[in-house]
């Protein structure tokens, strides 16, 4: 297992390295100059070279690649163009905010599609089941952007229960100790932040959580129904085994084995897939964060957050081998 892991580790440089140099090419192949931008419409010709040249924007792009990648050797992501402050400061910042949303849709997607895919799948071609596969497919084809805007216009406009953007009411206010609402209320005894933080996450974690769970009971009760047709699950059910236990603690264990390969990856494409759902919901992460940047060409924040999605999904995907592993004894003996 610790050679496996050196192994993976090992295999991130080279692809963070490609990774790094695609992204680098495509932002200069984005209309527009960052001088031009930050300035405004009414620069001038000898402002806008200055502002070029104080940016190392002049220089040839390989030098300007070299330049930043021997700063990325010392942990040095560069400076945004538009604020001035450091990268991975700023990106520090915002990440306990798309974790934390992020987080959080993964628990209801599994919460709620893992029973609903189990249940779909014991009672085939039921009315339950007809309605599951309808409401699934619609969860997997709805884009997120007409849920999220169909969300705000019923529960916030209509209804009026809900926030329709933002993290928390503008007239609270709690110390930034995790950069997590949630906690940093409660630790700040801030009953009512609390609240609020949660009443803000309702709509985002919900058009985050729809796509993931409907997926993911699609695909439990697809695992599950070709599970109940093996012959182990056969031999259990002769063994005279309630129903109870031949479906939770014999063919429920082997079907959510692969299911953790599906929550994994979605959950590292969220991450990175968080940018419109931030954007709509207002919400202060890394999605909103790399949108802005885009807006501006802003090229050291877009290399910079994209290194951090990429490093993020990869770490993801490492550490569902890893659990795949622990679970299953076949592959763990594959792996040394």
């Amino acid at each position: 297992m610790f050679a496996f892991l050196v192994r993976r580790l090992l295999s991130l440089i080279p692809v963070l390295a490609l990774v790094l140099v695609i992204v680098f090419s495509l932002v200069r192949l984005i209309p527009g100059d960052p001088a031009t931008t930050l300035l405004g419409p009414g620069a001038t010709d000898s402002q806008i070279a200055a502002l070029r040249a104080q940016l190392n924007l002049d220089e040839p792009a390989l030098l300007q690649l070299w330049h930043y990648v021997a700063g990325l050797a010392q942990g040095d992501l560069g400076v945004s163009l538009k604020s001035g402050q450091p990268v991975l400061g700023e990106i520090l910042l915002r990440l306990p905010a798309t974790l934390e949303i992020s987080i959080a849709a993964v628990l209801v997607a599994i919460l709620v599609g893992t029973p609903i895919g189990v249940l779909s799948a014991t009672r085939p071609n039921s009315g339950f089941d007809h309605g599951v596969r309808i409401l699934s497919l619609t969860g997997v084809s709805m884009p997120a952007f007409l849920l999220a805007l169909l969300l705000q216009l019923i529960f916030a406009t209509w209804l009026g229960w809900l926030p329709v953007s933002g993290r928390m009411s503008s007239y609270l206010f709690i110390d930034n100790v995790t950069g997590f609402a949630i906690i940093d209320g409660w630790l700040s005894g801030e009953e009512g932040a609390v609240q609020s933080a949660l009443l803000h996450m309702i709509l985002p974690v919900t058009v985050l959580a729809a796509f993931l769970a409907a997926t993911l009971g699609r695909f439990v009760r697809a695992t599950m129904l070709e599970t109940l047709g093996e012959d182990y699950v056969r031999t259990a059910r002769a063994k005279g085994l309630s129903r109870r236990e031949v479906i939770y603690g014999h063919a429920l264990r082997t079907s959510l084995l692969p299911a953790i390969t599906v929550v994994g990856l979605k959950f590292a494409e969220m991450l990175g897939g968080a940018i419109l759902t931030e954007t709509i919901f207002s919400w202060p992460g890394i999605g909103r964060f790399m949108f802005e940047a885009i807006r501006n060409r802003d090229y050291p924040v877009i290399q910079g957050a994209t290194l951090v999605f990429a490093l993020l999904f990869m770490l993801t995907s490492l550490l569902v081998d890893i659990l795949y592993a622990v679970l299953d004894p076949r592959v763990r003996r594959k792996m040394r």
